[in-house]
């Protein structure tokens, strides 16, 4: 049986013996020092662990009251209690600091809840009521105010309502709110019948033609605008109707909501 010679072991063969063994021993300090740095990266986290875990909360609980016995009454210095006791029990107490809930007076109260009180004096001239001379499309012009676009007017009360949802409107956007028709007389009714046909209501049944509704433009109907009057025109009285939300879709058509509903009562039996 012939020794052969495997290729590795001719290559060793023909090296220094003094090379390998240097390589060699390299070869055990490289493992070495990896097993050393895993050992320490471990103890270095255990060790983080049981800082962040036990001596950081111990001391942060000990050390602020550390000297808190002795300003106690009837506490002697050098007499103070123990560790175990200060944690435990027996330690200052926290006093109770409730204070009073601030209150809204009673005039401050009423104004904000209240129609008769609009934010600001946007129609200065204009005396709220809600009564009203003559019949649809046919009313007094003292029932009416005029509005900031010329030649736009609601009867006084959804007037003074609609100014200050304005106002509210205008410190928001830096803008009036765009109207494009408000009160409608007779005639004008007829006119927008032919014109819109089955989008305008029987002339004499229109919420224009009581000065309680009003049409927006497009800018002042959609997009952000819109969004800010669905969250905020209610608390000025006035509404997108539903039936403008689902039957015929006018999100321009805004109406005096109380008013409304009051003629739409009438007119139907219904409610708003």
């Amino acid at each position: 049986m012939s020794n052969r010679v495997r290729p590795d072991q001719a290559v060793e063969s023909q090296r220094p013996r003094k090379v390998a063994r240097i390589e060699r021993t390299q070869e055990h300090q490289v493992r070495t020092t990896h097993r050393r740095r895993k050992v320490l990266t471990r103890l270095g986290v255990l060790a983080g662990f049981a800082l962040a875990m036990v001596v950081y909360p111990v001391m942060g609980t000990i050390t602020p009251y550390g000297n808190a016995a002795e300003a106690l009454p009837d506490v002697v210095a050098g007499a103070a209690p123990s560790t175990a006791r200060a944690i435990l029990g027996g330690g200052p107490q926290l006093l109770s600091s409730d204070l009073p809930l601030p209150s809204v007076d009673d005039q401050a109260s009423a104004i904000l809840t209240s129609f008769e009180e609009p934010a600001g004096t946007a129609l200065p001239d204009c005396v709220s009521s809600s009564h009203s001379s003559g019949s649809n499309g046919l009313l007094s012009s003292s029932d009416l105010c005029d509005l900031w676009v010329p030649g736009e007017k609601l009867r006084a009360d959804a007037a003074v309502a609609f100014a200050a949802l304005n106002e509210h409107y205008k410190s928001e956007f830096g803008h009036d709110i765009c109207l494009s028709d408000s009160y409608r007389s007779l005639s004008n009714q007829y006119a927008t019948k032919r014109a819109r046909g089955y989008l305008a209501a029987t002339p004499g049944t229109s919420m224009h033609g009581w000065g309680i509704a009003v049409d927006l433009c497009s800018d002042s109907s959609s997009g952000a605008s819109k969004a800010w009057l669905d969250d905020n025109a209610g608390i000025y009285g006035w509404a997108n109707p539903v039936w403008a939300q689902t039957s015929k879709y006018e999100p321009w058509h805004w109406e005096f909501t109380e008013a409304a509903a009051s003629y739409y009562n009438e007119m139907w039996g219904t409610g708003y």
